[in-house]
């Protein structure tokens, strides 16, 4: 009696744990299903530009001539989410000679700030979906006193390239914390 009763026993437990075991593993196994509600943001900027004609400079030793440059946030929402972005923008020259010698007319100082440490102009203003900064410049100069004689005759071709970044706006304030963190972040420090 004593054999059928511990056979019995342990019958009972293996059982008693089968049945605890089965019921823990119920227990993790249940889940729920939620859909996902995190989308990414995405800014699109471009620059715009109205630059007539270019008048020939002939004999002038100051040509001027009218460019006007601004940037636009050109983000759509899709789906309710609206991104807003600080803007920056780097000009660059196709010679630098005659780069030397240009003198930008028109230059926004208020709403623009230059950092001579990267050469980038930074707008002050938080730029929201469709939106343009003001013009960071509207025109600029040749001062052909400046510039070697040899490319005089060059100053036909010469180019100012505008090149402009975005970063979303997200939780910062201003654009000095923005970019610094963006900045942080692609450096890894």
């Amino acid at each position: 009696m004593r054999r059928w009763f511990l056979h019995r026993s342990a019958c009972a437990v293996v059982a008693a744990g089968v049945i605890c075991i089965g019921g823990t593993a119920a227990y993790f196994s249940g889940f729920d299903q939620v859909q996902n509600r995190v989308a990414v943001g995405r800014n699109t900027t471009e620059i715009k530009e109205d630059f007539p004609e270019p008048p020939d400079p002939g004999d002038d030793d100051t040509p001027e001539y009218k460019k006007t440059v601004w940037i636009g946030n050109t983000t759509s929402a899709e789906k309710g989410f609206n991104v807003d972005c600080y803007i920056r923008a780097a000009l660059s020259y196709s010679n630098y000679d005659i780069g030397k010698a240009v003198t930008l007319i028109g230059l926004d100082t208020v709403n623009w700030v230059y950092n001579s440490d990267d050469g980038y102009y930074y707008y002050r203003k938080l730029l929201k979906e469709g939106e343009n900064t003001t013009p960071l410049f509207t025109g600029f100069q040749i001062d052909r006193s400046r510039m070697d004689k040899l490319y005089w005759d060059t100053i036909n071709d010469f180019q100012i390239h505008v090149y402009e970044e975005s970063v979303e706006s997200g939780d910062f304030t201003d654009y000095q914390s923005a970019w610094k963190y963006y900045l942080n972040s692609v450096r890894g420090t």
